[in-house]
């Protein structure tokens, strides 16, 4: 016992002695400021730059044995201006004891405060750090070994680009276990502040880094940041709360690396998946995978403090997943095998980037079926969203084929816009820098086919829009149906429309229209009038036919064999000056203008009676034109009959007198009683932008 009493208090007193040693008699036979000059030549030979140690480096004491400097600071790189690289206001290096006595520095922990980064990056890709990755050997000037633990409190880098300028402050951070081989386990977290991006936060990070002892193999585990902040400014700002977990390796001896197990979650979006590269110090290649979990698009707007859309449908935008395998270089990125699921709508395909300097958009996209009705906006919903507004730039839609040039086909199943079904549809892009054209343009809809020519230049001061455009064997009567809500037109027609214009702004795409048009419509009808009703009442008017028959709702239509028309556009203006309707009762001829920029309409139809009416009273007026006036706004026209220019004599004078009643009568029969149909109409129009 006693012996072993002597042994433990001669532990503590040769403690004792060394304790005294090192804070009475090292500090005063071992001048630290004697290292200087082999410190700042040791910085300039492995990296070119100029160290400058400004205050006395000193002893500490207590509560550990160490040094102390002050006012550090380390040189740019040659090229980026006189400012600092990097400056430390005060710094706090302890140092192991027992290794001091063979003339070896061994340092046991870092304290940094006050450090101020300044790193920058040039147009042509060059930055003034690069020159010092890849030069550390594992030791410090004079021998000195870190096996311990780094510590940065207060702060700052400033990251400079030619596009961006980043702002980290409050930069506080720990690296402890630090020894080549053994895992090192660093945390930090610093705010973040992106001025052009107007994007403000906090930032988080930690992980376990595992180097080797030949530092040409890195593997980082559990690695996470964490972004909370917001972005915007005052109300228009939006939320933004997000963080990524994932382990990765970096083989510099094999040029490799890997990120793998990743997680990126916002909110209740979620997407994980891998990514692998080589080649990293040449040209990197990549590839990997990723997979979106399901989440509400409108949940995730409103989590962002983002204003929510009142969709017409209200599931839309509640449902949506997909995955997708991607691969590229430094000058290509494709997705492939990409699949998306937006509520009830499938696309999927490939999509890529491509090309070196000058980059090509690529794609092959299939959409199983698509309602854009369903998302669109609500008239009058109070959502903050602007959806009634005309847009100022409509060519900025297309505005990514102007910036990627290059092209592909889509292909959708079925479409629904506008109230309009169009099914098998199929298009090819192509464009460069000025121009976008799509064609072929295919589809098939109402029982017919579509074929069109679209191009858009943008070469000039305008973006100019010419379209080509025939339809082949629609049934016009389901067409008008879905498109305005009824159908007063029914046959098999075909249109064709060559039309120009400067797609600048909504206004501008209605005032520079200019183009042709025709239509034919074939074994058709006039839906709600009944020209032997009209002339009945045109008869019972002058007192010659005593008794008409009263029409049945499915008998108010007038059949025809062949209704055509063209029209000539200039500056928004349609002029046309020859319809042709033939039928077994009449025949019918029009002129006049419809204004698309004011949306009037001035038409005259001349219908001509068959010389057998089935009314013999009405005989007299056979092959007489009696002219149609059709004027004012165009979709709550005024109608007016001038049967009164086809008659002559006292005929004429009994007619004058109830030419009002005949109008009223015929407009009711033409256009139906409620006016509030021609509003839903007129309604619609300006919903899609002005142009019917």
């Amino acid at each position: 016992m006693n012996r072993f009493l002597k042994w433990v208090l001669g532990a503590v007193g040769i403690v004792v002695v060394i304790v005294v040693v090192a804070t009475v008699v090292l500090p005063r036979i071992i001048d630290p400021n004697n290292y200087k000059e082999d410190i700042r030549t040791a910085v300039f030979e492995e990296t070119g730059r100029e160290l400058t140690i400004g205050g006395d480096i000193e002893w500490t004491v207590f509560p550990v044995i160490g040094l102390d400097l002050s006012d550090l600071s380390l040189s740019n790189r040659v090229g980026f201006g006189d400012q600092p690289m990097l400056q430390i206001s005060g710094a706090r290096v302890s140092v192991k004891l027992m290794p001091i006595f063979s003339k070896q520095i061994k340092i046991g922990q870092i304290e940094l405060t006050g450090v101020s980064a300044y790193l920058h990056q040039k147009a042509d890709g060059q930055n003034n750090w690069e020159d010092l990755t890849g030069t550390s050997s594992g030791s410090t000037a004079s021998g000195a070994v870190v096996d311990s633990e780094i510590e940065i409190s207060n702060g700052t880098v400033t990251l400079y680009n030619i596009s961006q300028s980043i702002d980290m402050e409050k930069f506080g951070g720990n690296a402890s276990g630090i020894k080549l081989g053994q895992p090192i386990e660093v945390k930090g977290e610093f705010s973040v502040n992106l001025v052009q991006d107007e994007l403000l936060g906090e930032v988080g990070f930690k992980g376990l880094i595992q180097p080797s002892t030949n530092a040409k193999w890195f593997g980082i585990e559990g690695f996470n940041v964490s972004f909370k902040g917001e972005q915007g400014i005052a109300e228009e700002s939006i939320r933004l709360e997000m963080a990524a977990n994932a382990n990765a390796e970096l083989d510099l001896e094999h040029d490799r690396a890997s990120l793998s197990d990743f997680v990126f979650q916002s909110f209740d979006l979620r997407v994980n998946g891998n990514l692998n590269v080589t080649s990293l110090a040449n040209d990197p290649v990549y590839t990997g995978e990723f997979k979106l979990a399901e989440f509400s698009p409108k949940a995730l707007m409103k989590d962002l403090g983002m204003e929510v859309p009142q969709t017409e449908d209200k599931t839309a935008l509640t449902k949506m997943w997909g995955d997708m395998r991607f691969m590229g270089s430094a000058g290509s990125f494709n997705m492939q095998d990409l699949s998306v699921k937006l509520d009830k709508s499938t696309f999927s395909g490939k999509f890529g980037i491509e090309g070196t300097g000058n980059k090509r958009l690529v794609y092959d996209l299939d959409i199983d079926s698509l309602n854009l009705d369903n998302y669109s906006i609500v008239t009058g919903a109070d959502t903050g969203i602007n959806s009634g507004a005309e847009t100022d730039e409509p060519i900025e839609a297309f505005s990514i084929f102007f910036v990627l040039p290059g092209g592909g086909d889509l292909r959708i199943g079925e479409l629904v816009a506008s109230g309009l079904t169009v099914t098998d549809i199929s298009a090819t892009t192509s464009s460069n820098n000025s121009t976008l054209r799509i064609f072929p343009l295919k589809a098939k809809l109402y029982g017919g086919q579509q074929q069109g020519d679209i191009k858009i230049d943008n070469s000039g001061n305008r973006p100019v829009l010419t379209s080509n455009q025939d339809l082949t064997g629609i049934q016009v009567e389901g067409l008008l149906k879905d498109l305005t809500g009824s159908a007063r037109l029914q046959g098999t027609g075909n249109l064709h429309m060559n039309i120009r214009t400067d797609l600048t702004s909504s206004e501008t795409t209605r005032q520079a229209l200019s183009g042709d048009i025709s239509l034919g419509v074939k074994d058709g009808a006039i839906v709600g009038i009944n020209v032997a009703q009209t002339i009945g009442v045109v008869a019972s008017t002058l007192g010659q036919h005593t008794q008409t028959a009263v029409a049945t709702e499915q008998q108010k239509k007038t059949e025809f064999a062949e209704l055509t028309v063209t029209g000539i556009f200039e500056n928004g203006i349609m002029r046309s000056d020859d319809l042709m309707m033939r039928s077994p009762l009449l025949t019918a001829t029009g002129k006049g203008s419809i204004n698309l920029v004011n949306e009037t309409i001035d038409y005259v139809l001349k219908p001509v009676l068959a010389g057998d009416t089935g009314i013999g009273e009405l005989d007299q007026l056979s092959g007489v034109p009696i002219p149609v006036k059709i004027t004012g706004n165009m979709y709550e026209p005024d109608v007016s009959v001038d049967v009164v220019a086809a008659l002559t004599g006292s005929q004429k004078a009994k007619l004058d007198e109830k030419k009002d009643e005949l109008a009223n009568s015929l407009l009711d029969q033409v256009f139906g009683s409620k006016k509030d149909k021609n509003k839903k109409k007129k309604d619609k129009n300006k919903e899609d932008g002005g142009m019917y």
